[in-house]
């Protein structure tokens, strides 16, 4: 790899440390599956309509977990940062620095990232909106739904993806 920025060093660093910061997220998210919400930050992902969302609000609400839902969501943003990028180098290491299905591989991971953090940004920015507003929001719940599986298939793309080309590359080295 030629540049500073673009390094196999720098892409296992940042998307390791994604990874490490999901583990984090989640950790943050596990108090909000209380009762009326076993699935926690996952119902309010898929909630889909304002009714939901406000059902969701009110369980937090009594299990006192309110505000930490606002830190967990804060949290998630950071992952998806972090994750995204990591997912970018990689993919742009494996694009650049490869040949046949290692650029191949690279090209793919590059638009998954693109996707996972369009994505997940977009339904975790929603989230968080109705949350600080204090009130679910049809329109941004319906979008925030809808963005929920193709954020989970881009997000095990950009899980699998980088160790099938290190597995690749290790093999033609």
């Amino acid at each position: 790899m030629t540049g500073p920025f673009l390094s196999r060093r720098r892409f296992l660093i940042v998307w390791l440390g994604g990874l490490l910061a999901f583990g984090v997220a989640i950790w943050l998210h596990q108090p909000l599956a209380v009762e009326g919400v076993p699935d926690g930050i996952m119902a309010h992902q898929r909630a889909g309509s304002a009714e939901r969302v406000d059902e969701i609000h009110r369980a937090w609400s009594a299990a006192d977990v309110y505000r930490t839902a606002f830190t967990a969501m804060v949290s998630d943003l950071a992952f998806i940062a972090i994750y995204t990028l990591g997912s970018l180098l990689g993919g742009f290491y494996f694009l650049t620095g490869g040949a046949g299905s290692l650029r191949t591989l690279g090209a793919v991971l590059v638009f998954a990232a693109l996707v996972f953090g369009a994505t997940d940004f977009t339904e975790t920015w929603l989230q968080l909106d109705q949350l600080m507003a204090g009130a679910g929001d049809d329109r941004q719940a319906a979008i925030a739904a809808a963005m929920y599986w193709p954020k989970v298939g881009s997000f095990l793309a950009c899980l699998l993806l980088p160790i099938i080309g290190l597995v690749l590359e290790r093999r033609t080295a």
